[in-house]
């Protein structure tokens, strides 16, 4: 996969799970949100485009919580992430898993799940 690609899927999973959250998840402020991984995307690649694996933060939360505060950081996460969720992100980061990230795939999963977050934001909203 490409530099261009994985950028262009970035930005994809960010607008999906800013969508789905709506807000930064520890203070509920909806401005400067940032897209935080819960397992890192350098040590998880595979993970990287699942906005199951992402959550709304805002800017001071994530660069100045989720990065400094680990421990705290772990405790409120399991209190505020659904318990399947983790548990399947849990199960996905201790599989190995050798098929290859295609582009295409992965890009209308995150377009069709955009469109799904779109359409319940025109709906609250009407």
């Amino acid at each position: 996969m490409t530099k261009k690609e994985k950028t262009n899927l970035h930005k994809m999973v960010r607008e999906c799970v800013i969508l789905r959250d709506r807000c930064c998840l520890k203070c509920g402020k909806t401005t400067t949100l940032h897209a935080s991984h819960i397992y890192p995307r350098g040590k998880y690649p595979k993970m990287a485009f699942d906005p199951l694996n992402v959550k709304v933060l805002c800017m001071r939360h994530h660069l100045y919580w989720w990065h400094k505060h680990p421990i705290e950081a772990t405790k409120w996460l399991e209190s505020t992430i659904d318990a399947d969720r983790l548990d399947r992100l849990r199960k996905r980061s201790n599989t190995i898993d050798k098929n290859p990230l295609i582009y295409e795939d992965i890009k209308k999963d995150l377009e069709e799940q955009i469109e799904i977050y779109q359409n319940e934001y025109n709906l609250d909203h009407e």
